[in-house]
């Protein structure tokens, strides 16, 4: 599912091991290994930990655990209105940050020195 592999990214690219990233957000490593292989799923509090110490928006992590939600509902054969509320929040968690970033990725761009 999405959850565990986005998780995976995220600490991989953050240079952190599953001890670390464990011991940061206050979990087992045995417990992060089986939320990394999408055998158990953290709650929101251990989640918005897990956010925080990746340095990621809690959203990230929420919209990959929404799709999951997602995902599990069609396998299932539901796709109803509570289906499309799940996606609509997923994707707006998604998008939410992505102004935040690029306001934070071009702030520096007026100390850059001017070509003439």
């Amino acid at each position: 599912m999405l959850l565990g592999s986005t998780l995976r990214k995220l600490r991989l690219a953050s240079g952190l091991s599953q001890r670390d990233l464990a011991t940061r957000a206050d979990v087992s490593p045995s417990f992060l290994s089986l939320v990394e292989r999408d055998k158990r799923e953290p709650t929101l509090s251990v989640l918005r930990r897990l956010a925080e110490n990746l340095r990621v928006p809690f959203g990230v992590l929420l919209a990959a655990m929404l799709s999951d939600v997602t995902q599990s509902a069609q396998a299932a054969g539901y796709r109803d209105a509570l289906g499309d509320l799940v996606e609509a929040v997923r994707l707006r968690l998604l998008t939410s940050g992505v102004p935040v970033h690029q306001e934070t990725l071009f702030a520096n761009e007026d100390t850059r020195p001017k070509d003439r």
